[in-house]
């Protein structure tokens, strides 16, 4: 980044440079063409009052002017040019100074010259007799005026591009420092760009969630670890007494829990690293949401729960395992969360290129403070429920990012007391 603005600010002044150079150049050149068309112009008229006065007396006259002074009559005849024998001259009767002269009683040309490289200035007047006086001058093209200052501006550009280096070293560095020195454990604590304040907000947001998640992670795993320790220790002493079997199941649902838990996480890392191993393949929805009924029928059942399916076949293209999650977690949800005797109802069908899922009930819902904050990993909604509820806090974090990995979108709408609905959107 460093070496980036740099770069960035040392090629913007050097190029600035150059182009206020070139703009000076050519109003330069304009002002000295500008100088040249109003001296002749000047001259010419100062010339015709001469000759008017007394055509003899002109043409007798020796001039001193480094303007060349040409003298043609009306039927474009060279009578007098100051420069050239008159004699040896054609005929001008077609040069556009002259036409436009005898026309319109004034005339003004500009000839370049690409062999000589020089431009040259025309200006012709009429005069009372019909004859027209016509001034010229040769000037050298802005190329030419420029050539003989080429190594003082040369050496005025490397003195430039050495300054723009110092000053772009400069501002670079007090530019980089306020970042290179940003406290990241505590972001909204630094005193920096208000560009920067969305990022840092932003950081800081992601610093509380992961502290969070590593309190949450430390709690959940020490919890069923404890229980292990705790019941396996008491069997290792032999202090049972008739519970062995009790006992036993103890630890074998607690190392479940422990299981599912490192799962879900495992799953969580693998979606937020996009390292997902796994195909795409045209799939039917509706059949992956029968297997995922199919698989929590006793437990609605156990929990007296009436599963709706509305659903109708829709077939797209997808991760089939991934949304089996998707499933899976917000309908165990709905079962989890509701009341007894409840009921979850599930609608799907198409919508143009989208497949959508609704996943409703009639629980206990969610409060509008947590609303927000579902989707995050360990979060658990009701606090008063979750202590209550088997779960790890988990499985919207995993349904969060199957939508996003199927580049879809989730809405919730509750209504506490009286339950939620998910909507989900997943492209065909």
């Amino acid at each position: 980044m460093k070496k980036k603005i740099f770069q960035s600010i040392a090629i913007t002044s050097i190029i600035f440079v150059t182009i206020a150079y070139l703009l000076c150049a050519f109003f330069f050149y304009n002002d000295i063409s500008k100088n040249i068309r109003l001296t002749l112009k000047t001259e010419t008229n100062a010339l015709a009052k001469y000759y008017n006065e007394d055509p003899s007396v002109f043409l007798e006259t020796k001039f001193y002017s480094d303007s060349r002074i040409t003298l043609i009559n009306a039927d474009g005849n060279v009578l007098y040019d100051s420069q050239y024998d008159s004699n040896s001259l054609i005929n001008h009767s077609n040069r556009p100074e002259f036409v436009d002269a005898v026309n319109f009683g004034s005339a003004e040309r500009t000839r370049y010259s690409d062999t000589l490289n020089e431009t040259t200035y025309y200006y012709a007047l009429r005069l009372n007799d019909g004859s027209v006086l016509r001034l010229s001058t040769i000037a050298n093209s802005a190329l030419t005026i420029m050539i003989p200052s080429i190594v003082p501006i040369m050496f005025i550009l490397i003195i430039v591009f050495i300054v723009c280096l110092i000053v772009a070293r400069f501002l670079t560095r007090k530019i980089i420092d306020p970042i290179n020195h940003l406290n990241l454990d505590i972001p909204l604590a630094n005193d920096t760009y208000p560009e920067l304040k969305p990022l840092l907000e932003n950081l800081n947001y992601h610093n509380k969630i992961r502290k969070e998640f590593s309190a949450n992670v430390s709690h959940e795993l020490k919890t069923p670890l404890t229980s292990i320790s705790g019941y396996a220790e008491i069997m290792a002493n032999n202090l049972q007494g008739d519970n062995t079997q009790e006992f036993s199941q103890k630890i074998v649902d607690e190392s479940k829990h422990l299981l599912r838990t490192i799962e879900d996480i495992i799953k969580l890392s693998k979606l937020d690293e996009g390292t997902v191993q796994l195909d795409y393949d045209q799939i039917n929805y509706q059949e992956v949401l029968h297997q995922v009924l199919r698989s929590l029928s006793d437990y609605a059942n156990l929990n007296g729960i009436t599963l709706v399916d509305n659903s109708v076949p829709v077939t797209g293209r997808a991760v089939s395992q991934i949304v089996y999650e998707i499933f899976y977690n917000l309908i165990q949800n709905a079962i989890k969360y509701n009341t007894r005797n409840g009921h979850v109802w599930i609608d799907m069908k198409e919508r143009g290129k989208f497949v959508e899922i609704t996943i409703k009930d009639d629980g206990i819902g969610i409060n509008d403070i947590d609303k927000e904050r579902i989707f995050e990993r360990f979060f658990r909604s009701d606090k008063s429920h979750s202590s209550q509820i088997e779960g790890t806090g988990l499985g919207l974090a995993i349904v969060k990012h199957g939508v996003e990995f199927h580049h879809g979108t989730i809405v919730v709408d509750d209504y506490l007391n009286h339950g939620s609905k998910f909507t989900i959107k997943l492209k065909r």
